[in-house]
């Protein structure tokens, strides 16, 4: 090896994480693996890149695992509602009949006449 040899990373060759840049996450990883997985089928369809039926059945299995696939899905739930609702307080019967009485509203009309018992007058 010589004088010229120099280990790649830090310290005895060890890599070390540099600040700023994070490893990759196991999401990351698992869209890598299925990208290439993809590109494998994509060849042995398009390509004639030669697979067995146990490879293509294999990269079946990997893609399930890590592509959601897009079949329909039913999603139910029991959903409470409270509500709070805030009471007036309880009115006496002569502070409810002051306050809702109709002879505080519109003046009473009558009617002159008679009715024949179905409403209409005579």
């Amino acid at each position: 090896m010589g004088s010229s040899y120099k280990p790649t990373g830090g310290r005895n060759g060890v890599r070390r994480k540099r600040p700023g840049v994070p490893f990759h996450t196991d999401e990351v990883r698992a869209k890598i693996q299925a990208s290439n997985l993809i590109t494998r089928l994509h060849k042995h369809i398009f390509e004639n890149l030669e697979l067995s039926l146990s490879q293509i059945r294999a990269i079946d299995i990997l893609l399930k695992k890590c592509i959601p696939d897009l079949t329909s899905t039913t999603i139910t739930s029991d959903v409470t509602v409270r509500y709070v609702a805030e009471l007036p307080p309880m009115l006496s019967r002569e502070e409810w009949e002051r306050k809702y009485s109709v002879d505080h509203l519109d003046p009473v009309r009558i009617i002159d006449g008679t009715t024949n018992g179905s409403g209409n007058l005579q």
